[in-house]
């Protein structure tokens, strides 16, 4: 397995009192052909929850993708403005959340404008 396709499992050492590698790995066909949509907001939550991750991380894993297939490419960006949607729907925010969901607003807008076309899946 190539390392970047390879998780390496971590869990809390109690003895050490610090996160530690177990010695299981898996990898992320894997993880990716088991997970539920529901499986992967969990892990997304969680995720981006681990270190407060936001736009620098993003823009890292959007520069890891550059490699990937160009149909996947696109599938990364409708996902993504899928997610945006998504969260544009709800009705209730905070100070927390306020301008990302108005800003996720815009974006739907656009999108359902045709100003933000997200071309075909070829």
């Amino acid at each position: 397995m190539n390392d970047r396709k390879t998780i390496i499992l971590k869990a809390w050492n109690s003895d050490s009192s610090r996160i530690e590698e177990t010695g299981e790995t898996i990898s992320t066909y894997q993880v990716a052909k088991s997970m539920t949509l529901k499986n992967f907001a969990a892990v997304l939550d969680d995720f981006l929850n681990l270190g407060g991750k936001d736009f620098r991380e993003g823009k890292l894993v959007g520069l890891q993708m550059r490699t990937t297939h160009r149909t996947l490419q696109r599938l990364v960006i409708c996902f993504a403005f899928g997610l945006i949607a998504g969260l544009s729907e709800q009705e209730r925010t905070d100070p927390r959340n306020e301008t990302a969901i108005q800003t996720a607003k815009k974006i739907v807008k656009m999108i359902e404008d045709g100003e933000l076309p997200l071309g075909l899946y070829i």
